[in-house]
């Protein structure tokens, strides 16, 4: 009986195994993704488009290099035990035998989900980045001391910057890490002590990148010539610093802003590599699209009213406003900022210093600003009452200001004045636009390559632009065949992206938003009025700039998450 059993078994998987093979025969031709999805449907499991849905490093590695490619899976989710498992073929035999060995040794519970082979693939390019971080061997090697530029010129990328690491003293370390930082086109360094060793990451176009893990022993050399450099308390090591220094390099002045705050191994370290090259950038350079193009220029040469920039720390809502004050700065016009602190500066501009902390807040310095018969005001940031006030104040009575918000969106900015208690009667007559937004980072021009996505990716992805309202100034793709994906090269240092561009949403100020500020309705209201006034969201901006090949869909899942998981796309 047992043998008959074990027979139905063998020729029950022969069937399957041969249905499964003409069904994949008959799909060559399509493409990969669809092939997949067509797979996915057959074993009853989850499709997923990886090329759209980011994947950490670390998650990957929960399955060593050499068992996930033999077995062709991936963990692509993980919480404590609990894992999704990315799978290119769910009946492999070395698949199975993986999983069951997973479930039966380490007690793993996984659900399944099927990908295309280069799905995989770009799963396992995670495995590159995570082997990058090594421990960092001081090898004691004697070199030449050189100075920071000669550091520089031999760093073309994290490459170069990972042997060059390997080879130096530690006395030479501090160096190093600036000049790759400043390579690299990092914004900011983290060195940050843990039990065993100090780990370095750089943040590149806004994501952090793990760079090298150093023994404790040169944490001590680093964080004094850090604190002698930013005339921070070279004994204390039991309170937070923040300090600054510059850096000179091929004739060139750094500004770096050091901040050091005490963990149980150690004192953490945050530099911020202040590049002018980014409040440099024209009003045409940041990422606005043709119509919020004409809206933009429209509303920035008016002589009085307020403009507002909201989003998060660290989504270029500075550089937007330097842009505006670059294309409008003449010297017909006198344009005062208040900034906390001053990081950039600007030929032809007057620029002003707060401390919050200090008597020269916000508010106050505002009050004086006034005083100093300016035509624009740009204010770093609304963040009390009192300096919301006082803004609208001069937006009515012949200033044009520009500042800045703290909310997630445009329709968000209007219920957060109205928390600060301004008047909701003077915010119509004082608000010209309001501008969301975010950075997304670009695809490699050098690398990025083109893929023809499934259909129920395809299907998703116009009933949205579908939903996109149309204007006269854009262009809209009428039929959907083909995606943009990140690859890697040595190009973007294996990142598969280089810079970054916004995607926004803006509304101006009209009578129907008027009258939904007047109701003091809810922020659904207000995103529903500027909708029928035009507005296209961040979501929407970054969708179409991924169709148009800037970016991915995967980055604009990173960055705005919540459409794409509306829409079904994480499963």
């Amino acid at each position: 009986m047992q043998v008959t059993q074990n027979n139905d078994r063998d020729e029950n998987q022969e069937v399957r195994e041969r249905i499964q093979n003409e069904t994949l025969k008959k799909l060559y031709r399509k493409s990969e993704e669809e092939r997949a999805q067509k797979l996915a449907e057959q074993n009853k499991l989850p499709y997923l488009d990886l090329n759209i849905i980011p994947i950490d490093a670390d998650t990957v590695s929960a399955i060593p290099e050499e068992k996930a490619t033999k077995a062709n899976l991936a963990v692509i989710y993980k919480i404590g035990k609990k894992y999704q498992i990315a799978v290119a073929d769910p009946e492999n035999f070395e698949t199975k035998k993986l999983l069951q060995e997973m479930k039966e040794k380490e007690g793993i519970a996984y659900n399944l989900v099927v990908v295309s082979s280069d799905g995989l693939r770009k799963a396992w390019n995670n495995y590159q980045f995570k082997n990058f971080t090594e421990t960092y061997e001081d090898r004691g090697v004697s070199i030449k001391e050189e100075d920071l530029t000669d550091f520089e010129k031999g760093i073309t990328g994290l490459i170069d910057l990972k042997k060059r690491i390997s080879e130096i003293n530690t006395t030479e370390i501090f160096n190093i890490i600036i000049a790759g930082a400043v390579k690299t086109n990092a914004s900011d360094v983290h060195i940050e002590p843990d039990k065993e060793y100090i780990r370095l990451r750089y943040r590149i176009d806004g994501v952090l990148q793990d760079i090298v893990r150093f023994p404790k022993n040169v944490h001590k050399t680093i964080i004094s010539r850090i604190k002698m450099l930013s005339k921070m308390k070279l004994n204390v090591n039991d309170i937070p610093q923040d300090g600054n220094f510059s850096v000179t390099m091929e004739n060139s002045a750094i500004n770096v802003r050091a901040s050091i705050l005490p963990t149980a191994f150690g004192e953490s370290v945050v530099l911020r590599i202040l590049s002018e090259n980014a409040t440099g950038l024209k009003i045409d350079q940041i990422g606005f699209n043709q119509y919020y193009m004409e809206k933009i220029q429209e509303q920035i040469i008016k002589p009085t009213g307020m403009i507002l920039v909201t989003g998060p720390t660290g989504s270029g809502k500075t550089t937007t406003l330097y842009s505006f004050i670059r294309h409008i700065n003449q010297p017909s016009i006198k344009i005062i900022t208040l900034e906390n602190p001053v990081e950039y500066r600007v030929e032809g501009i007057t620029q002003t210093p707060v401390d919050q902390n200090e008597e020269m807040t916000f508010a106050s310095g505002l009050r004086s600003v006034v005083r100093q018969d300016p035509d624009v005001i740009m204010v770093g940031e609304i963040r009390d009452g009192e300096t919301a006030e006082t803004a609208i104040q001069a937006a009515l009575t012949g200033h044009m200001v520009f500042s800045t918000l703290h909310t997630n969106n445009a329709a968000g900015a209007i219920p957060r004045l109205l928390h600060l208690k301004v008047n909701p009667a003077l915010i119509p007559p004082a608000i010209n636009a309001v501008i969301a937004q975010r950075l997304v980072r670009k695809l490699c021009e050098h690398c990025k390559e083109e893929y023809t996505p499934a259909p129920e990716t395809i299907n998703k992805i116009q009933s949205m632009v579908n939903a996109i309202p149309k204007n006269d100034s854009m262009e809209f793709p009428k039929k959907i065949e083909k995606l943009y994906r990140s690859k890697g090269c040595s190009k973007c240092n294996f990142i598969g992206y280089t810079g970054r561009i916004g995607i926004y949403e803006i509304f101006t100020m009209t009578p129907g938003i008027e009258k939904i500020i007047l109701a003091n309705t809810s922020t659904g209201d207000m995103m529903n009025a500027a909708r029928k006034d035009g507005m296209i969201t961040m979501e929407e901006d970054g969708i179409l700039k991924a169709l148009q090949g800037t970016t991915s869909l995967e980055e604009i899942r990173r960055v705005t998450g919540e459409v794409f998981a509306k829409q079904g796309f994480l499963k």
